[in-house]
């Protein structure tokens, strides 16, 4: 699964795409980061035990942790896809493999 999600973005985005992408992402990863002066995803779920929060802080940062877990999920993928960009490409090229479905 998560290799058909690395070649789905390899097959859609050149590689300037993706560096835009990842680029965006570290962008988001780090304003949550400022915002709630975690370095981490890790020391933010450790600020929720520390601090007195109320629900409804506690359901914001809930959805904090799901909004920065997709964050990690989708800088992961466009790292892969790029550290594999230029295998795949050629892998999947005519010349390479004249039944490759990623041509």
């Amino acid at each position: 699964m998560l290799f058909d999600e690395v070649t789905t973005l390899i097959e859609e985005h050149t590689r300037d795409e993706l560096e835009v992408q990842l680029t965006e992402l570290k962008e988001e990863q780090e304003a949550l980061a400022a915002e709630f002066d975690a370095s981490s995803l890790e020391e933010f779920r450790e600020q929720l035990s520390e601090e007195k929060l109320s629900a409804s802080e506690l359901r914001e940062r809930r959805n904090v942790i799901a909004t920065w877990e997709a964050v990690n999920t989708e800088l992961a993928l466009v790292k892969h896809a790029l550290h594999l960009y230029g295998d795949v490409v050629e892998l999947s090229s005519p010349k390479n493999n004249r039944y490759s479905s990623l041509a």
